[in-house]
């Protein structure tokens, strides 16, 4: 994929990204339901949504698919995408050379653990070549492949703004 994370994506390109329904999205957002990080434009207007807008509402759908509700899949979200994992990521100098294939590559070969401890989730992140985690996952955990998830709505994103032209052809 050969678009940068300066990039901005139109709402249906978002939709189509995440495998969800324009009606879903748009009520999460106009809610409030699930935090992104591109402000709405002054004085109305089109939102142009960023990569890291898409990586964060895709990670909501996977976790509201597990059965996560929406506000919460949004707070979980937005701690994967957000300065807890990677801050180097988030903090990058020239986002406007920077691939967008560094969000999931960060994530290549760990696996996201979140369970339930009382009323909190609890996160664990495991990086396979290390093994299993130090302890007995809970009873019922959800074991997430952030990076396949991010790379699948990444690539969905490329091929609904290139219509379906191959992102190395593509401008």
């Amino acid at each position: 994929m050969n678009a940068t994370l300066s990039k901005k994506l139109r709402f249906s390109d978002v939709v189509y990204a995440i495998g969800s329904t324009p009606k879903a999205v748009r009520l999460w957002l106009q809610r409030g339901l699930v935090e992104i990080h591109t402000p709405k434009p002054e004085g109305g207007g089109w939102t142009e949504y960023s990569f890291r807008d898409i990586a964060i509402l895709s990670l909501v759908r996977s976790l509201v698919n597990f059965g996560v509700d929406v506000p919460t899949a949004s707070k979980i979200a937005n701690t994967i995408m957000g300065d807890h994992f990677f801050p180097q990521v988030n903090h990058l100098k020239n986002p406007d050379e920077v691939s967008v294939g560094v969000l999931p590559m960060v994530w290549v070969n760990r696996r996201l653990y979140l369970y339930r401890d009382g009323d909190d989730w609890r996160m664990e992140l495991v990086a396979l070549w290390e093994g299993a985690p130090g302890r007995e996952p809970a009873p019922v955990c959800i074991s997430i492949d952030v990076e396949s998830v991010i790379r699948t709505a990444f690539e969905r994103a490329n091929e609904s703004v290139n219509d379906g032209v191959d992102g190395d052809d593509a401008e």
